[in-house]
């Protein structure tokens, strides 16, 4: 439900700014790799607006594009809709439930033989409320009798049937609300042209939404009528008056865009624009298909030609439908659903066999640490899709990261390790430098760091609604991740830049905010699964909204290339304030290629050579912890399955829970 109402309430305009990514060396940072643009559909500013012969009309401003066209009243009238929607099908819901649980109630107190006395208590009403709403309204014709039969003009030609008072009375108000919402403008403005374009935005965006209740009500295989127990007839019924306040919004719409360019240079001046506008072109082509089903669908031709009519009105609502896409498509209007659509996704290759994948979202979005989303790239799998880890979700930097100056993790880029002294290490610095006084503001803001935090102040939201970008890990296997991997490889810069989708977020029920210990396990790629929890969690200690006292982060790695995956999140880690008391991490490199590539130390970021052993860790923090203890783990099966013995071990000996992030598939 959740990514269906984010379709519903729509996009704002694309954001044109592209996220920078850097790898963070040991004595500074690199500059920012240029990314090798592959094919991006739709991306930028309203677009394609044909050819204005003249500027200087006073119409000609608000002739075109979104001038005039107020989307913040334009979004607020259709969440309402929304909202109303989902209002009636709670009710819907709780009204059929307990009527279910009535009739079955009824059933096991009266079935059998020998029990016709308990039928008496069901013979009768005990109140006099809800009889009189069936009868009045849930049960009532619109008029005195007449329901079912057919209202005929004569005997070969029929309007159709009446609807009943309760569907009268839910029509009524969908139809009052739209019309309110299209009079509901700024009509004291001194340019009269743009009140029309505000009329046109306001027709255009209550149209491109009415669409999907017009099409879900009008399938026969609709999910809502098993779940609601409504009948495919009166879900036709609301089809055909949806399609008619789409049809008419379409028109009005149309009428708007016409009055001000003709108003800027007359008959000639519509023709240019036809002419010269890919997204006017097929508006226009969907507004005389859907004009052309609003004449075929009248009752008496309906019912005096249907076969034809049905087969006309599936190829016209289609034609319509396609007219609508590319008339939104061509000219990046924003009700074109991007968001968990198509967007642009910035691949860069990484040591280890590694993808960093970037998705610039379209619109600000709902997250929380531990939730996983389903990543659809196109260009490399049509229309599979697979399951990933929300490594980092964030806002675009309003500024390049600095170099950090801080305890950090160390840089295996191969170009940043020529010598001896920079060989790969995680040695720890002391610095005096804090996170404030270092950085003064947020390269990075993530969890709402720079959005919602006033200056000087800690604040950390469960729930981030201005996240704009999302970043996953892929490491390459076979099939997508591996074609992947190689073509961001090979090119020249090693990054590059495709489109694509993502579905979710899924997961990340468990904040681990409750509790004093907090113990992250991870396999490989795994690390995803634990970062945002560390970040999230270290800013909820800031706030003083977590019980966390103590986080330890264990992760086993092959080799020290695989650092390279969550350097830029780590490095932001490491800054933060208060991290060195709460924060640890352990660092188990299974493979190391040399002994020099390890490097022990004492401070709060160790690395071991050698597999990790969960059970000898967690019996060490159970005897070491601060209140309860979360355990959490994402990586291999094998490693998962030892953590979770581990944890059953101790499970007795105070209060621990175990939560496993894993995909199987």
């Amino acid at each position: 439900m959740h990514h269906h109402a984010a379709r519903l309430s729509y996009n704002a305009v694309n954001n044109t700014a592209t996220s920078q990514h850097e790898f963070i060396a040991r004595a500074g940072a690199m500059a920012p790799r240029a990314a090798e643009a592959l094919s991006l559909p739709g991306a930028g500013p309203v677009t394609d607006f044909g050819t204005l012969l003249s500027n200087n009309t006073p119409s000609s401003p608000y002739s075109q594009g979104l001038n005039g066209v107020q989307q913040v009243d334009n979004y607020l009238f259709i969440n309402i809709l929304l909202a109303a929607f989902l209002g009636v099908l709670a009710a819907t819901l709780i009204y059929r439930w307990l009527h279910m649980l009535n009739a079955h109630l009824r059933l096991l107190l009266t079935m059998g033989a020998g029990k016709l006395q308990d039928q008496r208590y069901w013979m009768y009403n005990h109140g006099s409320f809800w009889p009189s709403v069936k009868k009045n309204l849930l049960y009532a014709p619109l008029g005195k009798t007449r329901h079912n039969r057919e209202v005929q003009l004569s005997k070969a030609i029929s309007v159709g049937t009446l609807p009943s008072r309760f569907h009268t009375m839910l029509l009524g108000l969908y139809l009052a609300t739209n019309v309110g919402y299209c009079l509901a403008l700024t009509w004291r403005r001194e340019n009269e042209f743009s009140v029309i374009a505000q009329l046109r935005g306001r027709t255009g965006s209550l149209a491109a939404f009415n669409l999907i209740p017009t099409v879900l009500f009008a399938l026969r295989n609709n999910p809502l009528i098993p779940i609601t127990r409504v009948s495919y007839d009166t879900f036709n019924l609301l089809h055909r008056w949806c399609a008619r306040v789409v049809v008419l919004e379409t028109i009005l719409h149309t009428i708007c865009w016409a009055v001000n360019i003709y108003e800027s240079g007359g008959m000639k001046q519509i023709h240019v624009s036809l002419a010269t506008s890919t997204s006017y072109q097929w508006g226009m082509v969907a507004t005389c298909a859907l004009a052309a089903v609003f004449v075929l669908a009248f009752g008496p031709v309906r019912h005096a030609f249907y076969e034809t009519f049905l087969n006309l009105h599936r190829l016209l609502v289609l034609l319509g439908l396609i007219g609508v896409y590319v008339h939104l498509e061509k000219a990046n209007l924003p009700q074109l659903p991007r968001q968990q659509g198509i967007t642009k996704v910035t691949v860069e290759a990484l040591p280890g066999e590694a993808c960093r994948v970037t998705f610039d979202l379209s619109r600000p979005w709902r997250w929380q640490p531990g939730c996983h989303v389903h990543a659809y790239l196109p260009a490399f799998a049509l229309w599979s899709s697979h399951p990933f880890s929300i490594a980092w979700a964030g806002n675009r930097p309003r500024a390049a990261p600095l170099v950090m100056e801080m305890e950090k993790m160390p840089s295996i880029n191969p170009s940043l390790a020529n010598t001896a002294s920079d060989r790969p290490s995680l040695m720890t610095r002391d610095s005096t430098f804090t996170r404030k006084s270092f950085l003064g503001a947020p390269t990075v803001a993530t969890i709402a760091e720079a959005t919602h935090r006033p200056e000087n102040a800690n604040i950390a939201l469960a729930r981030d609604a201005a996240v704009t970008t999302v970043s996953l890990v892929m490491r390459a296997r076979t099939g997508m991740t591996r074609k992947l991997y190689d073509t961001a490889a090979a090119s020249p810069t090693g990054t590059i830049t495709t489109w694509g989708a993502i579905e979710g977020p899924y997961g990340g029920h468990e904040s681990m905010a409750s509790y004093g210990t907090v113990l992250l396990f991870a396999g490989g790629v795994g690390i995803t699964h634990c970062v945002g929890y560390v970040h999230h969690l270290l800013l909820q200690c800031q706030a003083g909204t977590s019980s966390t006292h103590k986080i330890v982060l264990v992760w086993s790695v092959p080799n020290t290339e695989a650092l390279e995956w969550v350097r830029i999140w780590m490095d932001q880690i490491l800054k933060m304030e208060g991290r060195r008391e709460v924060l640890r991490i352990q660092l188990f490199v299974t493979k190391p290629r040399h002994r020099g590539e390890v490097i022990s130390n004492t401070g709060s970021v160790q690395m071991f050579p050698g597999r990790c052993n969960p059970k000898t860790i967690v019996e060490k923090e159970m005897v070491e912890r601060i209140g309860a203890m979360g355990v959490t783990v994402c990586g291999p099966g094998a490693f998962s399955d030892s953590v979770r013995a581990a944890v059953r071990e101790v499970v007795t000996e105070g209060a621990v829970d175990f939560v496993e992030e894993a995909f199987t598939y």
